[in-house]
């Protein structure tokens, strides 16, 4: 039990690294540093809590990197710097308070079923890229869900 906490100087974290980790039921705390989390990494770590924050510098989210991960009951904020986001991999973090992408461009979707399971909660975007996301290929799907950034409650 407990927190997972990736040590600085970690740049990638491989494909199905943790996955499977059921036992963490604290937070999942990624160091700045990381450029790219792989297929399955955190997949089925469904005890993880609280904010799933992927730090800046991380472009590419692995398939299903963090399929399952149900615990997840804050925000999930992707950094500005994504530019690609595997099938599956959010999908069954059914948890979730709401999306946050930083990214101007939509990232690439491989496919819309990245964020299903998320319990339907809004997709937060920048004010100005709105209509891009609803156009964009995969994020389309979810156009409904597709809010910008200033609507975003702050608590």
């Amino acid at each position: 039990s407990g927190n997972l906490v990736i040590p600085e100087g970690v740049t990638s974290i491989g494909s199905s690294a943790f996955s499977g980790c059921s036992g963490f039921s604290g937070n999942l705390v990624i160091p700045e540093g990381v450029t790219s989390i792989g297929s399955s990494a955190f997949s089925g770590c469904s005890g993880f809590s609280g904010n799933l924050v992927i730090p800046e510098g991380v472009t590419s989210i692995g398939s299903s990197a963090f399929n399952g991960c149900s615990g997840f009951s804050g925000n999930l904020v992707i950094p500005e710097g994504v530019t690609s986001i595997g099938s599956y991999a959010f999908n069954g973090c059914r948890l979730l308070a709401s999306v946050i992408v930083n990214a101007t461009t939509p990232p690439t979707l491989a496919s819309s079923n990245a964020f299903n399971n998320t319990n339907n909660v809004p997709i937060y975007v920048p004010d100005e890229s709105i209509d891009a996301y609803k156009a964009a290929s995969g994020w389309s799907t979810h156009a409904s869900r597709i809010k910008p950034m200033s609507e975003l409650p702050t608590t």
